[in-house]
Order: structure tokens, then C-alpha cells, then sequence
């Protein structure tokens, strides 16, 4: 067991708690997407240009109604002190360690729950906290995803320090797991802090599991669009594709450097967890609110639309993830681990290394992101929902009667055009996640850090996270929409604070709110944002 008080780990607690109080009370509004006052500076910037057409039409945006926007904001996200704030940890048999931290923070003991589900080191830990000056800590015996799937209590902060990697492979610890019910059972306050700690094993530690590691995160990087690089300026460059890499040459140069992509990978993979993959899991599509969307009675042809998503027709026709895969990176990686989606024909390109040991891994990690743990439910939520929230592809069939009107009556010139035109694919996302209530994360405040603990690195990752309710909630519902839209204040407010939630998706997901810019990417103050890098932590334990 490593020792809890080594140098590199006192200072990896110490960072990683401070700045996510830090991020909840003093810089709080800087922890949203959308910063208090981007819609204000939105139309200031308009009005600077030289651009008398986005003048005018920004010139409609009152000033009263942005203050009513900004005075929604703020009953949204409200203002926290360290006494206000409510962590979840997990506890291993000395959780003083954490605990002192925390509380040299300004927190409260009452306000912090610890877990162990270990029966010996609970009881260790039950000694060391009643021993402690902080007796009055909550220390829970059982894991904190049971918990959570129990009780409806949320967290502001929630720290997941894992001994595992990401995935684990042993049938305890399934650190995978535990992610994904917090996610799913929206255990975190908004804003809130997602903090987790991830290990990975050496060559002489577990070979096997560092191989199967390599060949999960190459996987997983290989469609994305953009990844981070050590060699560039902006700490960033296009993907592997981009680099005319195919799939087993960048398993490769993954292999050479996992510690360095790995790092990438689990950053990556709680970004699309949180965003993403949760959302859509967790969806009731055989519930109510499901129609109010989509009416897919007709199930056959839909079943047809979604195999040419991933197979060419005799036509040729189809097979748009395969041609497109930087456009669909998670269906992509859904196809590359999951044999039932790409045994069907030779143009999905095989890895060559998709054994039966992989492939019997590649199941146990999808089925972990899944919250019922059902690797065919996830497959298919994924599948259906990145299918039928986009367009070009016949979904209009599959629309309920609602949207089907809306559909017909969209034009994109009566929207005005700032960077980006408004397509119809951008009000059904908006309010699939109105309801959805996803978790965004915020790209510019997220930290990470890396260090040893003996002789196995450590990688852990500071998450903030949002929902943006002062978004989804300044829009109208389904049956109120197209009317409320037309109101020009109202459709202003809502693409300028859009904005600010899309700079953060903008190098990391293509799957969602795909140009929906109203200010260039590149200007100063609105820029897209980017993960700064993993900083190294040293130490002479």
C-alpha cells in the first residue's frame, strides 16, 4: 500500500483541494462556461467591429434584457464560502490526511463524507477519525457509488482517489464503474468539482494490463480530431488521422509513449463521460418525454439508417463513420471495441491486435460506462441518439410532430448570421439537453497533475463542472419554442451566452452544438479553450 503521507502525494492533495475551493467561492464565476458577463461583452464586441449588419442586429439586445439575463445568471450560481461547500471522498485507512486539508480551508468536518467499502481499512479508518481533532467527519462503510445510487444527496466537490487504473480489470475495484453512477445520479452541484486519481500500472507491475491499456487508449485517441502535443505551441494538434496514421501505426507511437497519451486518454474520456456518454445513456426512451422528441414506430428503417452509419451499402452509399470517423469519434471507438458493430463487413478498419483478451476487456470498459453495466444498452443509446440529434441523414422522419413543424418551418435566414449559421440540428440538441441536463465541463479551469507514488504513476485530473442552466433555462420548452425564438432579445441573449458554452466544446466535441459561433474563435477574450498540460509533481520520497 503506498503511504498516504510521501512528499509528492501531500503536495498533489494539497493542490489539487485548494484550487477546487478556490474554483466553488472566490473565482466562482469564472467556473461557469459563460462568464457572468458574456453576453454583455458579446454585443460590446459586435458594436467595436467594423460591421454595420452585425450592428444593427446586435443593437436589439436591450440593455435591461441583459441585465435580466446577468440577475438569472446569478440566482443560478449563486455565491458559495468554504463553510457552504459539501465533499464526498474517499476515505482509505487514514482520511485526516484529506480531511486536515480541507478543513485548513475554511470547510466543515459536518459537511464531509468519507467512504470505505473495505471492511479492515474502515475500521482503520474509524479509529484514525475518531483519534483526529475532526470526530465529527461522516464515514460511510460501503462504496460511494452504492451511495449515491441510495441517497439523492449531492456534492460540491467529489474526489475520487483511486489506487486503479482507468479501467480497472480486477472484479472489485471497478474504478470505471463508480464514475460513472456519480455522473449518472448527478451527485455534483453545479458548478461543482470532479476530482479524480488514476494510476497506471509499469512493465513490471502488470505487462499484460499496460498492453491492454495501450491498445484501449489508442483506440479511444485515434478519431479525435485534435489531441494535445508536447512539440507545439498551443499545446495542441490534429489527431493521428490528420498525421496520415493508420490505426495500427498509432498504436505504435501510443505504445512508445503511454504515460504521456494515457494521461490524454483519461481527461478525454471523463470530458465525453460527462457530456456525452452519460447524457445519452441515462435518456428514458421508453418514457413520455422521449415522444415529445422522436416517434420511432417505425423501427425497421431506423434500423437500417443506423448499420449505413458504420457499413457502405452495395451502392457505396453509407459508411459515414468510417470516412467521417474525426466527426464521430465516439461512434468510431464504439465500432473499433465492439465486434457485434464491425464483423459485418471488410471496410471497418480492423485493428489487428482485436484478440479475444482485448476484446473481452473492450466489453468490460463499455459495459462500465453504462449505469445498468449493460454493454449492448450503451451501444445502442449511443448509436440512436448521435443518429437522430444531427441531420442530413433522413432523421426528419423520426421526429415527433412537434419538431417535425419546427423542422419544416426552420430557415436559416431568419437567423441572423454572425460567424455561424443556425441549422435545425442546433435547437433539437438544445433542448435534448434542456431535459437531459448534461454536465459541461469547463475546458479552461481544468487542472491535472502527475506524479509517483513509489514506483507507480499517478494522473489526476481536476474537473470543473457545469450544466449552464442559465442556458438551458433562459429557453423556452418544446411547444413554446419557435414562438418564443422569434422574440429577437431573447434569441440574442441565448446565441451570445451559447457562444461562450461552445468555445469550450470547440477542439474536444464535434458530436454537439457544431457551429454554433457568434464571435471568431481566435479573438481575444472569446477564444476557443484549451486544456493546459499535466503538470509534472517531483518529489524525493
Amino acid at each position: 500500500m503506498a503511504n498516504y503521507t510521501e512528499t509528492v502525494k501531500n503536495i498533489a492533495r494539497h493542490s489539487v483541494i485548494s484550487s477546487a475551493v478556490e474554483a466553488l467561492t472566490k473565482n466562482r464565476t469564472n467556473s461557469t462556461l459563460a462568464r457572468r458577463s458574456y453576453v454583455r461583452d458579446v454585443k460590446q464586441h459586435i458594436l467595436n467591429k467594423d460591421n454595420s449588419f452585425d450592428s444593427i442586429v446586435a443593437t436589439k439586445l436591450s440593455t435591461s434584457t441583459i441585465e435580466r439575463w446577468e440577475s438569472f445568471y446569478d440566482s443560478i450560481t449563486q455565491s458559495r464560502k468554504p463553510e457552504n461547500l459539501k465533499v464526498a471522498y474517499l476515505s482509505g485507512p487514514n482520511p485526516e490526511n484529506d480531511l486536515r486539508v480541507f478543513c485548513s480551508l475554511g470547510l466543515l468536518p459536518e459537511n464531509i463524507w468519507a467512504f470505505e467499502s473495505e471492511s479492515s481499512t474502515y475500521s482503520e479508518a474509524v479509529i484514525s477519525a475518531l483519534n483526529s481533532e475532526f470526530p465529527f467527519i461522516k464515514i460511510i462503510n460501503g462504496g460511494l457509488d452504492a451511495f449515491v445510487e441510495a441517497s439523492p444527496q449531492r456534492f460540491d466537490i467529489i474526489y475520487l482517489d483511486f489506487c486503479g487504473p482507468l479501467p480497472s480489470r480486477g472484479k472489485k475495484q471497478k474504478t470505471l464503474t463508480a464514475l460513472t453512477r456519480v455522473l449518472a445520479k448527478h451527485s455534483l452541484n453545479s458548478p461543482g468539482v470532479l476530482i479524480t486519481n488514476f494510476s497506471l500500472p509499469t512493465e513490471a507491475q502488470d505487462p499484460v494490463g499496460r498492453a491492454l491499456l495501450a491498445k484501449l487508449v489508442a483506440c479511444y485517441l485515434y478519431p479525435k480530431s485534435f489531441i494535445e502535443s508536447e512539440d507545439s505551441e498551443n499545446d495542441f494538434t490534429e489527431g493521428p488521422i490528420a498525421q496520415s496514421l493508420d490505426p495500427n501505426e498509432w498504436h505504435q507511437v501510443v505504445s512508445e509513449n503511454l504515460d504521456y497519451y494515457y494521461g490524454q486518454f483519461v481527461t478525454r474520456l471523463l470530458i465525453d463521460h460527462a457530456s456525452l456518454i452519460s447524457p445519452y445513456n441515462r435518456f428514458p426512451q421508453h418514457n413520455s418525454l422521449f415522444s415529445k422528441f422522436f416517434d420511432i414506430r417505425d423501427i425497421a428503417p431506423l434500423k437500417k439508417s443506423l448499420e449505413s452509419l458504420f457499413h457502405f451499402d452495395k451502392d457505396d452509399g453509407g459508411g459515414d463513420v468510417i470516412v467521417d470517423p474525426d466527426m464521430y469519434p465516439l461512434l468510431w471507438t464504439l465500432a473499433a471495441l465492439d465486434k457485434s458493430l464491425n464483423n459485418k463487413d471488410l471496410n471497418y478498419p480492423q485493428f489487428i491486435f482485436q484478440d479475444e483478451e482485448f476484446s473481452n476487456y473492450s466489453d468490460q470498459f463499455l459495459a462500465q460506462l453504462d449505469i445498468k453495466g449493460s454493454k449492448k444498452e450503451l451501444v445502442d443509446s449511443l448509436k440512436l441518439l448521435s443518429y437522430l440529434l444531427s441531420e442530413g441523414q433522413e432523421q426528419s422522419k423520426y421526429l415527433s410532430e412537434q419538431f417535425k413543424s419546427m423542422y419544416d418551418s426552420h430557415k436559416i435566414f431568419d437567423y441572423h448570421q454572425f460567424c455561424d449559421l443556425v441549422l435545425f440540428h442546433q435547437s433539437i440538441e438544445a433542448l435534448f439537453r434542456q431535459v437531459a441536463t448534461p454536465y459541461h465541463v469547463n475546458i479552461e479551469k481544468t487542472l491535472r497533475w502527475s506524479y509517483k507514488s513509489k514506483d507507480t504513476p499517478m494522473f489526476m485530473d481536476m474537473l470543473v463542472l457545469d450544466e449552464c442552466r442559465y442556458l438551458y433555462d433562459w429557453m423556452p420548452t418544446v411547444d413554446m419554442f419557435s414562438k418564443a425564438t422569434k422574440e429577437i432579445e431573447r434569441q440574442l441573449a441565448y446565441r451570445f451566452a451559447l457562444d461562450a458554452v461552445a468555445k469550450h466544446r470547440r477542439w474536444y466535441n464535434p458530436e454537439y452544438f457544431f457551429g454554433t459561433a457568434v464571435v471568431d474563435q481566435f479573438t481575444d477574450g472569446f477564444k476557443a479553450k484549451t486544456l493546459s498540460p499535466r503538470e509534472l509533481i517531483e518529489g524525493s520520497d
